[in-house]
């Protein structure tokens, strides 16, 4: 397995070095366009830029994690079989290292390989071939951040989940922007299942929500025995916020599911 501890003292490919350094409209969203085939990377390069946004050409792994260190970029459209790195084994370190869209491009047609890929960070699945528009579209609307609440929730940016506080004070999630801020207001980094589950929680604290109810919201689909996405949502979760809300934070109600206790008042 690539260690990303190993990776950042490779040098950038004249590939990479060419696209970091080229001039762009400071407001274009840029987008890494990480793929293995050096033709269909700049085939796909050359189609989203089109229709604006820049595009960063990479065809290694650890080209993808230099150009990750080495500067902002807005979305990520990364190969599954990228060499010989399966990179969704990768997800949670790359959602170590950056937050922004992470758009996988798969010629596998497994459902579990997806779920797991949505489940370890990914924000969406592109069978190959995929077109262009499609692509575009899919990366606009990603980029664009919208308010996508699961079904039955309605978050307004900012929203104080217990209390009507001032906007900047307490714990908030930010539906616009998918995110949810500490009282401080530095981010929990959260991967698109372990949102959209905190959200579906704490729009209802102190009531239980079944695996079931869970499952549709989150993963749009119904729950069956042994499906373990949502438990492996709820662990990450908690995981995550233990240090900030200690362990109770997200309570396991035996046989049925789960209830959100609350964030602490201000």
């Amino acid at each position: 397995m690539i260690s990303l501890q190993t990776m950042p003292g490779t040098a950038p490919t004249q590939a990479v070095a060419a696209g970091m350094m080229t001039n762009f409209d400071a407001a274009m969203p840029t987008v890494v366009v990480a793929d293995d085939e050096a033709a269909l990377t700049g085939e796909v390069a050359d189609y989203i830029q089109r229709y604006g946004m820049r595009a960063i050409e990479v065809n290694n792994f650890g080209d993808l994690v230099t150009v990750l260190q080495q500067q902002r970029v807005d979305a990520i459209l990364l190969d599954q079989r990228f060499g010989t790195v399966d990179t969704l084994v990768m997800l949670p370190q790359l959602r170590s290292m950056t937050d922004v869209p992470i758009l996988m491009h798969t010629g596998n047609r497994e459902e579990m390989d997806r779920i797991l890929g949505l489940e370890q960070g990914a924000d969406d699945f592109l069978l190959k071939p995929v077109s262009g528009r499609e692509l575009v579209a899919r990366l606009r609307a990603h980029l664009r951040r919208p308010a996508r609440p699961a079904a039955g929730l309605a978050f307004a940016p900012p929203v104080p989940v217990l209390a009507a506080t001032p906007a900047k004070v307490g714990w908030r999630v930010v539906q616009a922007e998918r995110r949810v801020y500490r009282p401080d207001g530095t981010p929990v980094r959260l991967t698109t299942a372990e949102f959209d589950t905190l959200a579906a929680l704490a729009q209802t604290p102190g009531e239980t929500r079944t695996r079931d109810e869970l499952t549709k919201l989150v993963f749009r689909r119904d729950w069956r025995p042994g499906d373990r996405a949502v438990d492996n949502a709820i662990l990450h979760l908690r995981q995550k916020l233990q240090d900030d809300l200690g362990e109770a934070c997200i309570v396991t109600v035996r046989q049925m599911g789960y209830v959100f206790s609350g964030f602490p008042a201000a």
